[in-house]
């Protein structure tokens, strides 16, 4: 009896063993086919992006060597930094749910109001140090007042004579057209205006705006010829569908580049609960962005080192060409340090002038 026992146990793993490997291979099929199709200049479609989210986790290596060759094809090797100053704290009257800054919900942050113009060329220079190629010029409210929007002209046109190699942003919330074209006119190569999530989920997350605001700006940014930054927040409660759909509006929006955040709960929002997404699953929304939207500059920004921890090389594997060094707005990111490790790891060229920094470093620590 215990024979037949222990037989019938070998012949079960067997089958088993057989059952995973073909099921390993029906992943892996559909995978290299829909990899075949976006490298050879095809799109995927929305059932195909939602595979790519519901990847089995056990092959996710299998998922990066497929999203790290479309960005090798369409992006390259190499990889870019941004930096971002917070211009102007708190005092926002809007209500959405993730945002520490928000005067509807009780955070403890610094609220100030907007900073002088030297200490913004002086944490662009900061910035620059970090091996940033672009500086985001990031203030909080609905949208700049005329008064602000001189300021922050004057901040960009310092930068651009004081630090000549690093391109100065502005994230401002709504603009009118008379101040986008102020901008452009002062030297703003970019502009941020997220949509944030799916048009569906949108009133979930904010009632004070609509979605159709923030599009408003996003066409006035493109009319002015300002380059638009436009991307989203993974992990407010969303669906897998809504993910999907905020990938395809993603697409037809067309930035110049798609940043991705993940929620990092703040103490005091209605989100301050919200369970941190995981990091095999950030790592799928990375990947599936990829799919989509295989030629764009993909950005991780906020929430990168909460979620991913020690496997923040995921984040590049997925399918990123892009991270955000230094601190975020109200919460602080990792020393930049291990960013250029990182990608210098991962085998990427890193921006041409953060050679000359290190080479400055290295020569006067060696006359110290």
């Amino acid at each position: 009896f215990l024979k037949k026992f222990s037989g019938l146990q070998k012949r079960r793993k067997i089958i088993e063993t057989m059952e995973k490997v073909m099921l390993k291979n029906s992943f892996e099929g559909k995978l290299r086919e829909m990899t075949k199709k976006v490298l050879d200049g095809g799109e995927i479609t929305k059932n195909e992006a939602m595979f790519v989210l519901k990847f089995p986790s056990e092959y996710l290596e299998l998922l990066f060597e497929c999203a790290t060759q479309i960005r090798e094809k369409f992006r390259g090797n190499k990889i870019d930094f941004c930096a971002i100053i917070n211009a102007k704290s708190g005092l926002c009257p809007e209500d959405c749910k993730f945002c520490a800054q928000s005067t509807k919900w009780k955070t403890q942050i610094k609220r100030y109001p907007l900073i002088s113009v030297e200490e913004a060329v002086q944490k662009a220079k900061e910035a620059y140090n970090m091996g940033a190629t672009k500086f985001g010029i990031v203030t909080s409210g609905r949208g700049p007042t005329d008064k602000e929007v001189e300021i922050i002209c004057e901040m960009v046109r310092e930068i651009r004579k004081n630090v000549p190699g690093i391109a100065p942003d502005a994230t401002l919330g709504e603009l009118t057209e008379k101040q986008a074209i102020k901008l452009k006119d002062a030297g703003v190569d970019h502009s941020n205006h997220n949509i944030e999530t799916s048009p569906r989920f949108f009133s979930k997350i904010c009632t004070t705006h609509t979605y159709e605001d923030r599009i408003r700006t996003i066409n006035i940014l493109k009319h002015v010829g300002i380059g638009v930054c436009c991307g989203c927040i993974f992990g407010m409660g969303e669906t897998y569908e809504d993910r999907v759909e905020i990938a395809f509006e993603l697409k037809k929006i067309d930035p110049k580049i798609i940043p991705i955040n993940f929620l990092n709960p703040r103490l005091g929002t209605p989100l301050e609960n919200q369970k941190i997404i995981s990091a095999d699953e950030a790592a799928k929304c990375i990947a599936m962005m990829r799919f989509v939207n295989p030629k764009k500059q993909i950005k991780v920004a906020g929430g990168r080192e909460v979620v991913f921890g020690d496997k923040q090389d995921w984040v590049i594997k997925a399918g990123a060409d892009d991270l955000m060094v230094g601190n975020y707005l109200t919460t602080p990111g990792q020393d930049y340090r291990k960013d250029w490790q990182l990608a210098l790891s991962l085998g990427l060229e890193l921006p041409e002038h953060i050679k000359v920094i290190s080479s400055a470093k290295n020569q006067a620590q060696a006359s110290s």
